[in-house]
């Protein structure tokens, strides 16, 4: 059987669900919250091009350059930790939203059957927070069987149920039927850690009725935020794994499909994984995104060289979010 491999990006989850926000829709998003907040008035003396996007406001906050003072940095910090709250908190209502109600159209059904039937032949590595993949493949299994344990299941990293914190009802056992492999290389809207060390236990939590709504309480959401440099935040063990894991599936894999995702050129850590993983491959390499080529091709061929790519699946306008649908249904024959 073809070794397939799904890498998602934001575009993914915005072609299923338009409430999911691209880099500017987030970066909207954030100023008018920040407006409301109590650190309003240091965003306000924060240069305007500098806000102009999440990345790069976020890359300086974060960033302890030479001419700043003390204050400054502290000032900063605290915008940067109110920034990352909004951005949790804003997936996290998303992934609680509607869950299991959101995916109603017929093609997803079709698609997490066909993933269930060929499990050990599909992988998907995502670098979204959100669990609207998750909230797919989970459409073949039973909704009121083993629930928790098949999140467990589709983590690759061996993570906790955020109920082993205090003990709260959940299924108990292994879920032994096999299921699709998940990682989450940027951490996710359901993850939570204390925040302490790079070994820190990583909980997940589903939101089911037998999690109590406080069960997080004193734990932060484990997510790597938008930054030009994400080498910091890559020091705990299980994003080691998670990547380590992803170069792997990437070097084995037969055909991969890039989804909903352009490449930017700051984001060197994706860029250098898949030339080291693919680098003696001879896998066939889809590009599936809504925007035109014109606007993706100076990254892609960066990455991969030019015409090394398959560009039947790209959109036709500026946001062809119909384009997703499409490749699913042509290529699976769904």
């Amino acid at each position: 059987m073809t070794k397939k491999v799904f890498f998602l990006g934001a575009g993914f989850s915005k072609a299923i669900d338009n409430n999911y926000p691209l880099m500017p829709e987030l970066t909207d998003n954030i100023e008018q919250k920040i407006a409301k907040s109590s650190v309003a008035e240091h965003y306000r003396e924060i240069a305007p091009l500098i806000k102009k996007d999440i990345e790069a406001l976020l890359t300086y906050l974060s960033t302890d350059f030479p001419w700043k003072d003390d204050t400054r940095k502290y000032a900063n910090r605290a915008l940067y930790f109110a920034i990352l709250d909004i951005i949790s908190a804003q997936f996290e209502n998303l992934a609680k939203k509607g869950r299991n109600q959101r995916i109603t159209k017929k093609i997803w059904e079709d698609f997490s059957k066909l993933v269930k039937e060929n499990a050990k032949d599909y992988s998907f590595i995502t670098l979204n927070y959100d669990i609207l993949l998750e909230e797919i493949l989970m459409k073949s299994y039973p909704y009121k069987s083993h629930y928790n344990q098949l999140y467990k299941s589709f983590y690759s990293y061996p993570m906790s149920s955020i109920c082993s914190r205090d003990g709260c009802v959940s299924t108990k056992g292994n879920y032994f039927e096999q299921v699709p492999t998940i990682l989450k290389l940027h951490g996710s809207a359901n993850w939570f850690w204390a925040g302490i060390t790079p070994s820190d236990a990583i909980y997940y939590r589903t939101w089911d009725n037998y999690e109590e709504n406080n069960i997080d309480m004193g734990l932060k959401p484990y997510i790597i935020p938008p930054v030009m440099d994400k080498n910091a935040f890559y020091n705990h063990i299980a994003i080691h794994a998670l990547w380590q894991q992803a170069e792997k599936l990437l070097k084995e894999a037969d055909e991969v499909y890039i989804i909903g995702f352009s490449f930017p050129q700051t984001d060197l850590s994706v860029k250098y994984l898949f030339q080291s993983a693919l680098r003696s491959s001879n896998a066939r390499v889809y590009v599936i995104n809504a925007d035109v080529w014109d606007n993706l091709k100076e990254n892609y061929n960066a990455v991969f060289g030019k015409d090394k790519v398959d560009k039947e699946y790209i959109g036709k306008n500026e946001f062809d979010s119909s384009v997703v649908e499409r490749f699913i249904s042509e290529k699976f024959k769904i």
